[in-house]
């Protein structure tokens, strides 16, 4: 049977900015459905490699303000209370006051879209329900546990081919997991992990197999560096510039050594059918920008007189 994976993730943090709106649309029955949408972002500070890292995660919410029977949704009023009564920092200007918050039951997911140049742009992103303001012990994280079918496992090289010092090992692997848009269709979403120490990049390299499913955990690592680029010239002075990167880093601390039971994996013809789901996802969506980008090119060629020149 071809069942949603294990997706868990727990953030623990300082609330650093909250950016909710209420919002109504069209609904396939004529009416109108009410619900709240946006991003927060928790300030974490997590050790990683042995070396404190400053995080900055962003959360994805979304809810409808009624159920199907009428009554109101449960989420939306976690939702709604974060949006009304939490203080972040973006609020009050400090960390000091800010409000810190636990989050125990998000998920990771991909936020796929096509850029005005048709290029795909994928970024892993954290979604969430329901949140509590932490008011005793305080432990910030921002770690996950998830089943995931392994694609394919390689050391990360740079740009000519050369192997990375210090090793980072890329595990390209398939999440089975639900579609936002209907909560009974199985759907995949591929992510790139990473693991950066040794002792877990030896463990994944002698005992996981591509084809195969396993448990994996580790810490979610978001947040930005920057680069100084020199740029090339023919003559005269060179210009250096500073470019900012943002990283989204999925880092396995952890597993399991042997594959998971028959029973509870998936057969490669039930993930190459979520392949496929995803592929036409994919395409409807390349599709759709297509057409919005022309839409947008004609209606500005129809602001422009033609002059003659």
């Amino acid at each position: 049977m071809f069942r949603k994976a294990q997706n868990t993730v727990r953030i623990e943090g300082i609330l650093a900015e909250v950016d909710l709106r209420n919002v109504s649309y069209s609904n396939k029955v004529g009416g109108t459905t009410e619900a709240i949408a946006g991003t927060i972002k928790v300030l974490v500070d997590q050790p990683i490699d042995g070396k404190l890292m400053n995080l900055e995660i962003p959360v994805d919410v979304f809810a409808i303000k009624y159920k199907n029977n009428g009554d109101l949704n449960p989420v939306y009023e976690s939702i709604e209370k974060l949006k009304t009564d939490y203080v972040s920092i973006a609020a009050c200007g400090n960390k000091e006051q800010a409000d810190k918050i636990r989050i125990t039951n998000a998920s990771f997911r991909k936020n796929e879209f096509y850029n005005q140049n048709g290029e795909l742009k994928s970024t892993p992103r954290v979604n969430a329900s329901f949140f509590s303001k932490v008011t005793g012990e305080f432990n910030p994280e921002a770690t996950f546990t998830v089943e995931l079918f392994v694609s394919s496992i390689a050391r990360e090289v740079d740009a000519d081919g050369v192997e990375l010092d210090p090793a980072r090992l890329k595990v390209q692997a398939v999440v089975p997991l639900y579609t936002r848009e209907d909560a009974n269709a199985l759907n995949i979403d591929l992510f790139d992990f990473v693991a950066t120490n040794p002792n877990v990049i030896n463990a994944i390299e002698s005992h996981w197999e591509a084809g195969k499913a396993y448990k994996a955990n580790g810490k979610l690592c978001f947040t930005s560096k920057t680069e100084k680029i020199t740029d090339a010239v023919d003559f005269g002075e060179s210009r250096e510039r500073v470019r900012t990167i943002s990283v989204h880093d999925i880092m396995i601390t952890g597993g399991s050594e042997t594959p998971l039971d028959e029973e509870e994996s998936w057969t490669i013809d039930e993930i190459k059918a979520g392949v496929a789901a995803r592929k036409a996802r994919l395409e409807a969506l390349k599709n759709k920008s297509k057409k919005t980008a022309e839409t947008s090119t004609a209606a500005v060629d129809k602001k422009k007189a033609d002059l003659g020149f």
